[in-house]
């Protein structure tokens, strides 16, 4: 059997080669219904787009980039094969590098992102501020977005879910279950992230009169939640935990100090990791909409990339558009 061709799949779909076409690509007016049933078709007939075709007939490598700073974590594992997910639709392809967390390595990348000339760049920032200039430098000479973290405001256009309702959420769940006091485990000043979901927490536990009984801050990773517990001091009612593998590591160092979870202690994560349905007791956490975010990151830089987004001025400043989607709670048997 040869390969699949788009009229095989219009075929297949009950529609013209024209809106299977626009169907697959996302150009054009589709309705979604129509639009569903084409990428599915095309999935199960495994349909493979002349990407060279499509390159030479627009002028486009059909290649994004994708740049973030630890590989190995799984929260970004999930987001890149969602972001693959919708640039497959499009008939692009996904160029993925890590950037390690340091400065130096994710302007190398950008610079070989612009060598193979791809036709816009997702970067997930490695700092808050020290990566801004760096991201003003790079969204002058392509297409931009930054996706779960931004490097400062007004750099390029941003793609994320808003952080202070989701801890809102936490906060709110833990109080009434009964939570008085609460201790804070969680990123550094050093990410967006970090400081947003840390300053919620303060602001909302300011306002429930909870008492906050200390804070470990230093990355998103098990040893930070495992550090976190063992310079914990008073046993408080909660440990609140920026993203779940923070609450993974917080969680067996509990554990190990002879502490029950929950009777004992509460324990919350917060992005919805699969790891946090697997452990016992299964932790209650924040889950942010991976799909969601990955189509409008997609969509706002395919917008930017087609000349219909927001370029920014001639010195790279970007208008602060934001796209905020927002997280929802999952309860789980961490929590009483």
């Amino acid at each position: 059997m040869g390969d699949v061709t788009l009229h095989d799949v219009a075929r297949a779909a009950g529609v013209s080669i024209g809106t299977a076409s626009r169907a697959l690509t996302g150009r054009g007016r589709v309705a979604a219904a129509t639009v569903e049933n084409v990428r599915e078709v095309a999935k199960s007939l495994g349909y493979k787009p002349n990407l060279i075709g499509q390159a030479l007939r627009r002028g486009r490598a059909n290649v994004v980039g994708m740049l973030v700073p630890h590989l190995e974590n799984p929260f970004f594992a999930g987001i890149i094969h969602e972001i693959e997910e919708q640039l497959f639709s499009r008939g692009a392809q996904l160029l993925v590098a890590d950037s390690r967390w340091d400065p130096a390595r994710e302007e190398e990348r950008f610079r070989i992102f612009r060598s193979t000339q791809v036709d816009g760049v997702i970067v997930v920032p490695a700092w808050l501020d020290r990566s801004a200039e760096l991201i003003r430098s790079v969204r002058k000479i392509m297409p931009l977005v930054q996706l779960d973290r931004y490097a400062g405001p007004g750099v390029a256009e941003f793609v994320g879910v808003d952080n202070g309702d989701g801890m809102k959420q936490v906060v709110e769940y833990l109080h009434g279950r009964g939570a008085r006091s609460m201790y804070f485990i969680g990123g550094d000043r050093a990410t967006s992230t970090g400081v947003e979901r840390h300053e919620a927490f303060m602001a909302i536990s300011k306002r429930l009169g909870i008492r906050v009984t200390g804070e470990y801050r230093y990355q998103f990773n098990f040893e930070t939640g495992i550090s976190g517990v063992e310079k914990m001091g008073e046993v408080p009612d909660a440990v609140v935990c920026a993203d779940d593998l923070i609450a993974l590591g917080a969680l067996g160092a509990l554990n190990r100090r002879g502490l029950r979870v929950p009777e004992d202690v509460m324990v919350t994560g917060f992005d919805g990791l699969p790891l946090t349905r697997v452990v016992e007791p299964q932790i209650t956490t924040v889950c942010q909409p991976t799909q969601e975010l990955a189509r409008s990151a997609v969509n706002v830089l395919y917008g930017i990339i087609e000349g219909e987004g927001s370029p920014g001025d001639e010195s790279g400043n970007a208008d602060e558009t934001a796209v905020r989607l927002v997280p929802r709670l999952r309860a789980a048997g961490s929590t009483r």
